[in-house]
């Protein structure tokens, strides 16, 4: 079994006990339309891995609608793990350790943000830039699919559900609130992972509706994480490889302003992202990956002589 599909069975078991075992639920309604959904993408599969007319497109579509699969049925999971463990290990919260290290680092979070309500035109743009992550993703995967970069888009894959896990399991044990709870900003009121972060905490929701689902780990942040991710993962497309590390560069500037993030939190989920990018396993996959290429551009110099 492919390493993404056994993150995803062993993510969706850890749900299912931990729902079985515990005063959480899942709505069923919103949860079995998002399953409805994908079956005519898994029909569509079927479909491209059968249809031998045009191989090279059915095959990039075919590797597309995989990729989407895993991704949607990952994100799903993921969100469903997250909302459990927020609720069920309400930790002690790391906010004052947090924006002490910011301070002791010389950065001022409250400065940035009153500096940046100052001039709504520039937080306008921000806030645009910041929830341009999700579309960027897609179309990221897209072009690399359907461009044939197969194995990079599968690394990139497995680098968002390893990174993800492991900003799920770093903000269970450090939770926070973030900087907008922290210094009592009246934006806190407005910001939807603020509310269902302390329902989840004081035991008051208990039914979980993925299309409600927040994002509820501040630190580190994922964002920033995956903005490194994108960027790098970006590197085989020539004309979108600098636009894109542009992009990205914002997005982690935008990040403690528009996610409520302290910079720890910024600096945290960067490196979460090298770390991740450097596992052994894909180096090691990358380097049998050129062997293979270099054995198959070997022999037909071979068979000439």
């Amino acid at each position: 079994m492919p390493i993404e599909w056994a993150i995803i069975l062993a993510v969706a078991v850890s749900d299912a006990i931990l729902l079985a075992e515990t005063s959480f639920r899942l709505d069923a309604s919103p949860e079995l339309r998002i399953l409805a959904d994908l079956i005519p993408l898994a029909v569509l599969f079927v479909i491209c891995r059968r249809w031998r007319s045009f191989p090279r497109i059915t095959h990039r579509l075919a590797h597309l609608i995989r990729t989407v699969l895993a991704l949607v049925l990952f994100t799903n999971v993921a969100a469903i793990l997250n909302f459990i463990l927020t609720g069920l290990l309400p930790l002690p919260r790391w906010d004052e350790a947090l924006a002490t290290a910011d301070t002791a680092l010389g950065l001022n979070w409250l400065d940035m943000y009153q500096w940046l309500t100052r001039h709504p035109a520039i937080e306008a743009r921000a806030h645009t830039v910041y929830m341009s992550l999700g579309p960027e993703m897609l179309i990221l995967f897209f072009a690399l699919e359907l461009l044939g970069h197969h194995n990079q888009a599968r690394a990139f894959l497995r680098w968002f559900m390893v990174s993800g896990i492991a900003t799920l399991g770093i903000g269970t044990l450090s939770p926070a609130a973030g900087a907008f709870v922290y210094y009592h900003l009246p934006v806190a009121s407005t910001t939807g992972y603020v509310s269902q972060w302390a329902d989840l905490r004081n035991g008051t929701l208990c039914t979980f509706n993925p299309f409600d689902a927040q994002g509820l780990v501040v630190f580190p942040s994922f964002h920033a994480t995956l903005a490194v991710l994108c960027a790098y993962a970006a590197r085989p497309l020539r004309i979108l490889k600098f636009p894109l590390l542009a992009l990205n560069l914002l997005i982690v500037l935008s990040s403690p302003a528009m996610g409520g993030h302290y910079f720890v939190d910024i600096i945290a989920g960067i490196i979460l992202a090298a770390l991740t990018i450097s596992l052994p396993g894909y180096n090691l996959s990358g380097i049998w990956r050129l062997k293979k290429n270099i054995r198959h551009a070997d022999a037909p110099v071979f068979a000439s002589k």
